[in-house]
């Protein structure tokens, strides 16, 4: 597109082509103290780099290229222009504007405002009337040099549309690093956290997922895959550390053979599904990049603030036993180590949580704010230690949250101006950092969210802007936390984000891990995956994937829990409830039938007892194993005191006498008495019939023994 000429042509309206002489001719000389004057007016409410947005006009930067300028150097900007008004707008101009200071704090980049800005370069006309509604494409260069920017550090950049014939403006802002060359500064240390961490996806039902969302992240161009190509991409010249969640690596695993989806919790209604190739995919690229420094969060990324503030320490500890356990099974020790690292859910843990987590590792990951540091006015160097309460001394690296915010606007569907405005914002911020004490050594942690969504070409771009950047010079994590510290206050005593998983909700997860201890006590000797599936649906629910504004997901996956077991549990029953038994007598052994229908085989005592001490039942100290869809019989001894019918409660408890609430039945037992009357009556029959029989025999032998005798 040509760029503005203030020459007039025959064909163009004498009023409009004077006013944008007029214009243009009064914005080229006005200088600093006049050309901020439209941009006074833009509607642009964020100092972050992309879309300034007006009611009625609205101008957005994509591109910087190059992304850093350097001596000599044409920088060309380019973006989209849209009009709003609701009418055709004619004579819109661009213009691009700057300054020769640079930026000295980083306060003051975040509060880029138009004072003091002129222009540079040439104005961009937009050659044809813009209908209401439409966008338009703009392009605007200028020389550095005439700029005046000269001296290593992050320069304002704003690009200013306005209609001459109207007078309407908008305006769009970024930075500009300068890097004049080599020796201007030491290279700041950039190091990275990059999360493979998911929602849970299983809670009861083995070999199913409560959904079949992994499948389309783990495809191509999906969350998980964007992350996991990126950062293979990368890794070796990044050094960056991966943070996996165990329960994640579960998950997929479940989906590399046949497997089922969705569902209720009883496991009904689920959805078959075949073995996926991308998840096959996916497990094998990240088994492909051996070596790689990477450390393992607690299994499900458990809300370890939450569980810690609520007594649940035994909890967490399970979930750190269980995660290195499950990742040691799925990744077969194909990664590195980083140093015992753990990573708070959103980088924040106040000295409790911390006494927790000493037991569990040496180096700790926290936001930057959390240990504000007294050593230096600077709030960006990543290194600090901190005295537990336990007397051990814990690493802490310092993630950058600035950074760390920025990286959490950039989603999958962001517009190029919101992509193009992460990257660049990621590059000054940096060269911020690095241009304050341009000649100390410094580093930085980068800790992106942890279920970040960024489309393929925005990962690819920082890391490759990690490498190329001459500001900055690539470090893994574990060598950052062997680094000298500084001096920074120590975190809270007590902090309770409203983040955390509610006291209320955690209260009814504890109540269900007692009735899964009890279900669990109750199996015989079930597989070490099954137990393991239990405990992860524990900690699924425990998961930092429901905080804050994702806690119905939490609920539901508490729900799906309660429900399988509850299911579980009732296909355990003892047969004989409501039935009547009769007595031959006072005394005697009373069939029991115990049923399991479930898939998993049981091993129970039953417990009989009789209220009013009419009928004495003998004590079974004995275990019944009772296998999968099996039935087994148990036979009750019983005497009864007295003639009448008796009632016997009858219950199944485990093996450390935990009792399984809903098997409790009761039988009606009837003792007659008439038992041992009947037999003498027996006795004495056969008696007289023996003596009877007898006397005829010898009747008939003596008639026969005698001379004329006849029989």
């Amino acid at each position: 597109m040509p760029r503005v000429r203030t020459l007039l042509t025959a064909a163009e309206n004498p009023a409009r082509a004077a006013a944008r002489v007029v214009l243009a001719c009064f914005m080229a000389a006005a200088g600093p103290a006049v050309a901020g004057a439209p941009a006074a007016q833009a509607k642009t409410v964020s100092y972050r780099t992309g879309g300034g947005i007006s009611r009625e006009l609205s101008v957005a930067i994509d591109s910087v290229s190059p992304r850093y300028a350097h001596p000599g150097s044409t920088v060309r900007v380019s973006g989209t222009l849209t009009n709003g008004t609701g009418t055709p707008l004619q004579g819109l101009q661009v213009q691009l504007l700057s300054s020769g200071a640079v930026f000295t704090t980083p306060s003051a980049m975040q509060a880029f405002a138009t004072g003091g800005l002129f222009s540079v370069g040439q104005f961009y006309a937009v050659p044809e009337t813009v209908a209401s509604g439409a966008t338009v494409r703009w392009t605007a260069s200028f020389q550095v040099d005439a700029a005046g920017i000269s001296q290593f550090g992050v320069y304002p950049l704003e690009a200013q549309a306005v209609s001459v014939i109207t007078g309407q403006s908008a305006a769009a802002r970024t930075y500009l690093p300068y890097w004049p060359g080599k020796g201007a500064a030491l290279r700041l240390r950039i190091s990275w956290v990059w999360p493979l961490i998911g929602q849970p996806q299983q809670a009861g039902c083995p070999g199913t997922l409560t959904s079949n969302a992994l499948a389309s992240s783990l495809g191509s161009g999906g969350r998980l895959e964007t992350l996991l190509s990126a950062g293979l991409r990368y890794a070796s010249s990044t050094g960056l550390t991966w943070a996996l969640d165990p329960a994640l690596l579960s998950d997929v695993s479940v989906m590399t053979q046949r497997y089922k989806a969705g569902g209720s919790g009883d496991c009904s209604g689920r959805t078959a599904e075949p073995a996926s190739t991308a998840a096959d995919r996916w497990l094998s690229q990240l088994h492909g990049s051996a070596g790689e420094p990477m450390f393992v969060t607690p299994y499900a990324d458990v809300d370890v603030a939450a569980l810690s503030h609520n007594g649940l320490d035994a909890d967490l500890r399970a979930a750190y036993a269980l995660g290195g356990s499950v990742a040691g099974q799925i990744l077969h020790g194909s990664f590195g180590t980083s140093p015992n690292t753990v990573w708070p859910a959103d980088g924040l843990a106040d000295q409790s949580v911390l006494n927790i987590l000493a037991g569990q590792a040496s180096t700790v990951i926290l936001d930057n704010g959390e240990m504000p540091l007294t050593s230096t006015p600077y709030a960006d160097d990543a290194v600090a230690r901190v005295t537990t309460g336990i007397g051990t001394t814990m690493h802490v690296l310092l993630a950058n949250h600035s950074i760390t915010s920025l990286l959490g606007t950039a989603t999958a569907t962001s517009s190029p101006s919101t992509k193009f405005a992460v990257e660049q914002d990621f590059l000054a911020q940096t060269a911020m950092i690095a241009a304050e004490r341009p000649f100390t050594a410094r580093s930085v942690v980068i800790a992106p969210p942890r279920r970040w969504d960024p489309s393929p070409d925005v990962a690819g771009t920082l890391l490759a802007e990690t490498v190329h950047a001459p500001w900055l010079r690539p470090a893994i994590l574990g060598s950052l936390a062997r680094g000298k510290p500084a001096v920074a206050k120590s975190p809270p005593d007590s902090q309770v984000t409203p983040a955390e998983l509610s006291r209320g909700y955690l209260g009814q997860v504890k109540a269900l891990a007692v009735n899964l201890h009890v279900y669990k006590d109750m199996l015989y000797q079930p597989d070490q995956p099954y137990l393991q599936s239990l405990d992860g649906a524990i900690a699924a629910a425990e998961s930092s994937a429901w905080r804050g504004g994702a806690a119905a997901g939490g609920q539901q996956a508490l729900a799906r829990l309660s429900e399988y077991l509850a299911a579980s549990e009732q296909k355990v029953k003892i047969l004989n409830g409501s039935t009547k038994v009769t007595l031959a007598g006072s005394s005697g052994r009373v069939p029991v039938s115990i049923f399991n229908g479930g898939n998993q085989a049981i091993q129970v005592k039953l417990v009989a007892t009789s209220p009013g001490g009419r009928l004495t039942v003998g004590k079974s100290s004995s275990l019944v194993t009772v296998l999968a869809r099996r039935i087994q019989s148990v036979r009750l001894s019983v005497q009864s005191a007295a003639i009448g019918n008796s009632t016997v409660q009858l219950q199944l408890v485990t093996e450390d006498g935990s009792p399984l609430a809903w098997t409790t039945e009761s039988i009606s037992i009837q003792s007659t008495r008439y038992g041992r009357a009947l037999l003498v009556v027996i006795v004495a029959a056969l008696g007289v019939v023996v003596l009877t029989s007898a006397t005829r025999w010898i009747r008939r032998w003596l008639a026969d023994g005698r001379p004329g005798g006849s029989g």
